[in-house]
């Protein structure tokens, strides 16, 4: 058996100035965002909503002041000497500090205008909306667990609709939760596999507004650092980076990718359970393009018997044309150009002609066609459990790629970076294989793409994600589509999913 390993370069990414760098909190610390390169791509202030009791409130009021400053990290150790011996008069050493994994965690520059970010938060006493705390107490105890989430629901999206429509508009809303509904209106069954979620059903609600603004839910214990959470630093760098693409900004941009790429991600969800043989589900597709812009579609429900078909859910070639033709017509009216190739990622396999009516491939070759006939890739992408072990303390490298045979073709997106000199997960990372290929690009050009993408979740700001965009937004979104009814009203901007 013959196996060939190599090493593909970690993609960069460009930030202010055009400067480019592999890492998102260094290039933003340094250069600040990509957006200030580009007119419109960059916020300068951002009017921050907020709904909650007048505490959570306060709270995340307090917690944004804090992110407009400067953040030292708080990854240190206490190191004692390597002696025990005392001083002159035998006195106890004392204790040293020692920064440990500093570039993993840097401290964080401080979201204002004259920091690197050049933008800032600002808040007024008129984009408040109280939740009353009685009325609060008097939903949580009810005895249904699904009506308390339900009227919980009703009652932020009415604070919701009060700020959307307040001139002038805040940008983004902020929604401090309180324990209790965290503890006593977060998620619950309904039925089989469908279940209702407090966070996901008040993004959904969000959407259907005349005016709608994104929303972010903000926890008391990550305001107030308590419990298993991440060190301030880190949460002000995530905190921060998100609020700055929900107001319209460009954090960076990956270099790596064709500007005339269209690349989408399509999973599914269970949009109701009736019973275990026959499922309503729906498709999601979610198109990105070389900024980090993404948009979203959602396909018509269809019935999916899993006993004649099997557990995973396909299109028929009639709904995949359509999906992939209105994906396309939103891309060119957000680009104003069609793309010159498409690339379409899914966790199972595309279904060919010998499938009859759930001819995937043709149904998507057919809408591609009535838009813009482009080059293609459809590639099915998934973790086998197909694993390589090297010497030493850390996994293989990020960016590791392997071939069996030249017949089986496998990436590794996460495990030890070499420019943070550590593995930055807690398990063990998982290759990504190609089990379907359509299309005309080698196996190491989808693969370095795929390395780039695992580097455009802008809802963090970490080094890079293990899963690709494509595939772990497009599964998020659809976990928000179940709370929004079939004609409800669906938001195409990636950042209202957030």
């Amino acid at each position: 058996m013959t196996i060939n390993i190599e090493y593909l370069e970690e993609p960069k990414l460009q930030f202010g100035d055009y400067f480019e760098h592999e890492d998102t909190k260094t290039g933003l610390a340094e250069y600040g965002p990509f957006g200030k390169n580009i007119a419109g791509l960059h916020p300068s202030v951002i009017r921050l909503g907020f709904i909650g009791t007048r505490e959570t409130i306060a709270g995340a009021q307090e917690w944004v002041e804090r992110c407009g400053s400067f953040i030292e990290s708080e990854n240190i150790k206490i190191v004692k000497p390597q002696t025990s011996e005392g001083g002159l008069f035998n006195e106890t050493p004392p204790l040293v500090l020692r920064r440990l994994q500093k570039i993993l965690n840097r401290d964080f520059v401080g979201f204002n205008g004259d920091s690197t970010f050049a933008c800032s938060f600002q808040m007024n006493p008129r984009w408040e909306r109280h939740l009353d705390t009685r009325e609060l107490s008097s939903i949580l105890e009810m005895e249904s667990k699904s009506e308390r989430i339900w009227k919980l629901v009703d009652l932020i999206e009415d604070k919701i609709s009060s700020l959307t429509q307040t001139d002038p508009t805040p940008d983004l809303i902020v929604i401090a939760l309180t324990p209790e509904m965290e503890e006593k209106a977060d998620t619950v069954r309904l039925s089989g596999n469908f279940f209702l979620n407090l966070r996901r059903a008040i993004k959904a609600r969000a959407m259907r507004q005349e005016s709608p603004v994104p929303v972010q839910l903000l926890r008391q214990r990550t305001v107030q650092g308590k419990g298993n959470i991440q060190e301030v630093a880190t949460r002000a760098w995530n905190f921060c980076t998100a609020q700055y693409y929900k107001a319209g900004g460009v954090p960076w941009r990956p270099i790596t990718l064709e500007q005339d790429t269209c690349y989408i991600g399509i999973s599914f969800y269970i949009a109701q359970d009736i019973d275990s043989t026959l499922t309503m589900r729906s498709s999601v597709a979610q198109a990105f393009d070389y900024l980090g812009q993404g948009l979203v579609l959602r396909g018509d429900q269809f019935e999916w018997d899993t006993d004649a078909l099997g557990p995973t859910p396909h299109l028929t070639k009639e709904a995949a044309r359509k999906l992939i033709r209105n994906t396309l017509a939103e891309y060119i009216k957000v680009r104003n150009i069609p793309p010159k190739r498409v690339v379409i990622h899914k966790t199972s396999e595309f279904w060919g002609q010998d499938r009859e009516d759930y001819n995937e491939i043709g149904g998507f070759y057919e809408g591609i066609d009535q838009v813009y006939r482009c080059e293609t890739d459809f590639v099915a992408l998934r973790q086998t459990g197909t694993r390589l072990f090297r010497e030493g303390m850390y996994p293989p490298l990020r960016g590791t790629y392997f071939s069996v045979e030249d017949k089986e073709h496998f990436l590794y997106t996460m495990g030890f970076i070499p420019y943070l000199e550590t593995y930055p997960k807690p398990y063990v990372p998982e290759p990504w294989r190609i089990v379907q290929h359509e299309g005309g690009s080698s196996p190491k050009e989808i693969f370095r793409e795929l390395l780039a993408l695992t580097k455009m979740n802008v809802n963090n700001c970490a080094f890079a994600d293990g899963t690709p965009i494509t595939i772990s937004f497009a599964q998020r979104v659809g976990e928000i589509m179940k709370h929004i009814p079939e004609d409800g009203k669906i938001q195409s901007r990636y950042r209202f999913y957030m």
